[in-house]
């Protein structure tokens, strides 16, 4: 269901309005009438002249608080609507247009509630309460739609304004300069080794015993004993 549009006359200031405060007014508006519901809960039983008057009273400054979160509203919602998308435009006046009409409500309320002060009767008290509570739940509404505002659109977000001004930045960034192909130099045929063999210096011995099969050096290659044996004989012979 669309509202009709309305609006309030404008209200000229001797100041400029400060920016980002329309946060801070809109907990005092949600706050203000659960304190007003409690007083009047309290007044059903009590049936005290005071605590009607002081819900008046509070139901005065709910309705001064309601114009400056309009009138503050209004000064953010101009600095956000560049950067807004078309559906974020249309629920950031979406919004506005419930506030206005949350305004005139609470004077409206304040005017019912000053009226049940003079008549003192419990069904105006009661009846006051019920309109109250639905004005309170419009209230918790708007506060509602305002989050969304906030955190789907972004809107009065910091980083916003930044986001809109910045380049977008490059996904993949240039490739590092590749190195300079250096030549592999391969080693000589003869001064290759093989990964498994030692990088100590071998014996004679031990590369034949590596080189030659196995049976080819217990034929052609005596042990050490064998050498000494035969020499021994030679000299024995020679000496002869």
């Amino acid at each position: 269901m669309t509202l009709p549009p309305v609006s309030i006359p404008h209200i000229p200031l001797p100041f400029q309005i400060p920016e980002m405060i329309h946060p801070l007014l809109v907990h005092f508006s949600i706050a203000l009438p659960i304190v007003i519901i409690i007083l009047e809960i309290i007044n059903l039983f009590t049936k005290r002249r005071t605590l009607g008057v002081l819900s008046f009273a509070f139901m005065v400054l709910l309705t001064i608080v309601l114009l400056m979160a309009y009138m503050t509203g209004v000064t953010d919602g101009q600095l956000a609507k560049e950067l807004l998308s078309p559906e974020a435009k249309d629920a950031l006046v979406a919004h506005k247009q419930l506030g206005i009409y949350i305004f005139y409500a609470s004077v409206i309320l304040m005017l019912f509630k000053l009226f049940s002060i003079v008549v003192r009767k419990t069904i105006m008290r009661v009846l006051f309460l019920v309109v109250l509570l639905v004005f309170t739940a419009a209230i918790f509404n708007e506060g509602k739609k305002g989050g969304e505002l906030v955190y789907q659109y972004g809107v009065n977000v910091k980083s916003i304004p930044a986001i809109g001004h910045e380049k977008p930045k490059p996904t993949h960034t240039a490739d590092a300069a590749e190195p300079a192909h250096v030549p592999e130099v391969s080693e000589p045929a003869h001064a290759q080794r093989s990964p498994s063999q030692p990088t100590h210096q071998r014996s004679p011995s031990q590369l034949i015993h590596q080189r030659l099969p196995s049976q080819f050096i217990h034929q052609r290659l005596p042990s050490q004993p064998q050498r000494a044996t035969r020499s021994i004989l030679r000299l024995s012979i020679s000496l002869s």
